[in-house]
Parts: structure tokens; sequence; C-alpha cells
């Protein structure tokens, strides 16, 4: 009868080593996923910079073409200066939390 039984229902069930448990386990994960967010909308913005220039170079003098691509730059600035503000917030407000600005 043992046999026929999967080899995973012989196995020891153990628990994850990977949960969270704790209040700094929890802080940990979240600036992990807030670093993850972070990195991934600097590069996306990074991206569409260099995506604007490619507009702003192809435009060939055409002023609609030269307006869209002025109008896609400062988006991009704006969302670099976005992650920037945004990376630096976190530390700001955990500086302020503990007891001081360093």
């Amino acid at each position: 009868m043992t046999a026929m039984m999967p080899a995973s229902a012989l196995a020891v069930a153990r628990p994850p080593s990977d949960i969270v448990t704790s209040g700094t386990d929890l802080e940990d994960l979240l600036a992990t996923v807030g670093n993850w967010f972070f990195t991934i909308f600097l590069l996306v913005a990074i991206i569409f910079l260099i995506w604007s220039a490619f507009l702003y170079l192809t435009a060939a003098g055409d002023g609609t073409k030269v307006t869209k691509a002025k109008t896609a730059l400062i988006y991009s600035i704006v969302g670099i200066a976005v992650a920037l503000l945004a990376g630096g917030l976190t530390t700001l407000v955990e500086n302020i939390l503990r007891g001081g600005v360093s």
C-alpha cells in the first residue's frame, strides 16, 4: 500500500522560512518592495527621456512632432524628479520618526 503513496506524502512538513513573523520582517519586506518600485519607476522615466530625445531628433522641423517631443521631455523630467523625491521621502520620514534628521 505504501508503494502507491506519493513521495511527497511521506515528507516532513516544514514551515516556510521567508514568512513575515515580526515587525522588523514586515519593515524589511516593505523596504524591499519600495526599492523595487523606485528602481522600476526610475528606469521607465529614463527610457521615456531617451524616447523623447529620439522624437525630437526625428522631428525634422515638423512643429507638431517637436511639440510632442517637448511634451514627452517635460513629462519624463517630471517623472524622474518624482522618482527621486519618492526615494528620498522614505529616508526623510524614517529620520523624522526616529527623532532627528541627519
